[in-house]
């Protein structure tokens, strides 16, 4: 029964609101790349959002040329529970479509001569500002936009659900600095820290917080009266009220938590605070193809905004252009940026060339309207790229994301990125047995999944790690997170092993059948501690979906534990290889001996693998 009603009201719930789209106006022989005309592009996406009822909770969508939106709708529902409508006034999170804002923001003032994008960008922070920097070389701007700043993601957390701990940005960005991995230009790694260290210096350079910056001159100047970008919508009383009513869902239709209105605030929130209507993003993403962009007071500045700073390797095929994604369908090329929130998923696409753009905004689902106005993603042609292969073969082996900072705790993040490439001969290699890569010369690979293929670049750092580019993906070469995995798997078998053996010890000790031992008070400890040592792994995984990390309270927690973890195994390990290497040590003691040997030098070899104890700066 419920496998029918569920489809049936998704059904009427799309049917209900498809009066919602408007199309505001459409020109007659014009034709979206895809081949819809104008005047149908509305009937087109109301088309879909009806046939495809249990692909969305609610979505809000508009389409958009450089004379203004051509169409804007609305569909679903904002509230299922308390039958609230999706209309075109509610109000979603951009996500980290908000970072347009930053590149914006950053070519206003190189057009006012206020900032090289090329110079080192300390020259505009405080001195001292940046702490965790592992070369010396320049962090230029166009390292940010490019995301190649040599930065991944951090362990600290980045947003919070409690307005309380909501801070300025740039103590957050002080306090969450993430270690720097890479040279800077050698990897492209999106990182979400580095797009909001380009709105702090904005700040810096202005002597206005980010938001007064933004609403004064991108919001107030498109009149985008329906927006906010401070972390709890407190800039604009009218959305953070509005926000209230939208409630966050799954794919699968089910409310996202028992929170389901997923208040979440942002503290980098020039990285993805941002939170408004359809209209107001549209009228934001209209300005990038509007021959009058109000945001530029020279034709060059947007030109240059809009033109490729970032290519795959030493190929054609453009990644970035300042900041903005590159992406190529089967009937255009576009640039734009997709964002996506704990409460919603949001894209923003327009080509250049004919001007057409499209924006959504959804809490729950994945509309196909940039399929609807470009085509399907492109399958792309590398035949001209073949060429010699020096080492078949080679690249096999463990790689990781390279968003993942790779060190400490964090690492454990890591471990849910891997991508084991199998090579399977012919030059092929099969990745994670969901894709396969194609090498076609030393540097150029075919990267195909789900029927689509992209160009793959592959190359080493200047330190000798191999990374394997798919332009705003990298992975990285990573064979010790094999080795922390197979620990991190035995250590939790021990612990589990741990439990039973208390357990056992615990009704020896009530049926007075239990015989003390030298050490074996600690031995009992170092069974509890290693079943504790789990937790601050536990604690991260389950908190990392919801903040992006740990807050220094939580992290605080973490390294107390494993330090003291980390002491009772070394005692433990201790005291059980004294008595294992004695000579009249009886021998049902020296198996129990040796067992507590293995167990803590397990969990020793573990947590030092993952570098527990160094990574809080405690």
């Amino acid at each position: 029964m419920k496998q029918v009603i569920k489809p049936l009201i998704g059904t009427v719930c799309a049917l209900s609101v498809l009066m919602t789209g408007v199309t505001v106006f459409a020109e007659e022989n014009k034709t979206t790349p895809s081949g819809i005309a104008y005047g149908d592009i509305g009937n087109a996406i109301e088309n879909w959002a009806q046939d495809n009822p249990g692909d969305y909770s609610s979505f809000v969508t508009a389409v958009f040329d450089g004379d203004g939106i051509i169409y804007q709708g609305a569909f679903g529902y904002a509230d299922k529970e308390n039958n609230i409508a999706a209309t075109t006034d509610s109000v979603y999170e951009w996500g980290s479509i908000t970072k347009l804002t930053v590149w914006v923001s950053i070519m206003q003032l190189y057009e006012q001569g206020r900032i090289d994008l090329n110079e080192d960008i300390r020259t505009y922070l405080p001195e001292g500002f940046l702490k965790n920097l592992k070369y010396d070389d320049p962090v230029t701007m166009l390292n940010l936009m490019n995301h190649n700043a040599g930065w991944g993601e951090g362990t600290w957390a980045l947003q919070t659900a409690d307005p309380e701990q909501i801070v300025s940005l740039g103590e957050v960005l002080s306090q969450t600095e993430p270690p720097q991995i890479y040279r800077p230009g050698e990897v492209c790694s999106y990182s979400n820290w580095g797009a909001a260290l380009a709105g702090y210096v904005v700040e810096c350079i202005t002597g206005q917080s980010f938001a007064d910056y933004v609403h004064e001159n991108i919001f107030g100047v498109l009149g985008m009266e329906h927006t906010s970008i401070l972390p709890d919508h407190s800039d604009n009383a009218w959305v953070q009220e509005k926000r209230k009513e939208l409630v966050s869902y799954t794919f699968d239709g089910s409310v996202w938590n028992p929170n389901g209105h997923q208040l979440i605030y942002i503290n980098i929130y020039p990285a993805g605070g941002a939170t408004g209507t359809i209209e107001d993003l549209a009228l934001f993403a209209q300005s990038f193809v509007r021959e009058d962009d109000p945001l530029f007071k020279k034709p060059g500045t947007r030109e240059l905004l809009l033109s490729p700073s970032l290519c795959l390797g030493d190929t054609e095929f453009v990644v970035n252009c300042h900041g903005l994604w590159a992406d190529e369908y089967e009937n255009a090329s576009v640039i734009g940026h997709s964002g996506g929130t704990n409460a919603c998923s949001s894209d923003l696409k327009f080509d250049v060339e004919s001007g057409l753009g499209v924006v959504y905004m959804t809490a729950g689902g994945w509309p196909a309207v940039p399929s609807i106005i470009f085509g399907e993603l492109a399958s792309y042609d590398l035949s001209s790229y073949g060429g010699s292969i020096t080492a078949p073969g080679a690249l096999k082996g463990t790689y990781a994301g390279c968003r993942s900072n790779r060190h400490g705790i964090y690492k454990v993040m890591g471990l849910f990125s891997m991508l084991p490439l199998t090579y399977n001969g012919n030059n092929e290699y099969s990745v994670s047995n969901m894709a396969t890569l194609t090498q076609i010369s030393d540097n150029m690979l075919i990267f195909e999944q789900d029927g689509n293929s992209y160009p793959a670049y592959v190359y080493k750092t200047s330190d000798g790690t191999t990374i394997v580019s798919l332009g705003s993906q990298s992975f990285a070469s990573e064979n010790s997170l094999k080795v922390s995995l197979y620990l991190l798997i035995l250590m939790a078998i021990i612990a589990v092993a741990g439990i039973f053996m208390l357990f056992y010890r615990v009704i020896s000790i009530f049926t007075k059948k239990h015989i003390s031992y030298e050490g074996s008070l600690f031995v009992a400890f170092s069974q509890i501690c290693r079943v504790a040592s789990l937790l601050p792994l536990i604690l991260l995984a389950t908190k990392y979906s919801e903040q992006y990390g740990l807050t220094h309270t939580q992290g605080y927690i973490v390294f107390a534990i494993e330090a003291v973890c980390f002491a009772v195994f070394a005692i433990s390990f201790i005291l059980s290889g004294r008595g294992l290497i004695k000579k009249d040590t009886e021998s049902f003691l020296r198996l129990k001996y040796a067992l507590s040997v293995i167990g803590n030098g397990i969990s020793i070899a573990t947590i030092l693998s993952l570098e527990l104890l160094n990574i809080w700066g405690v």
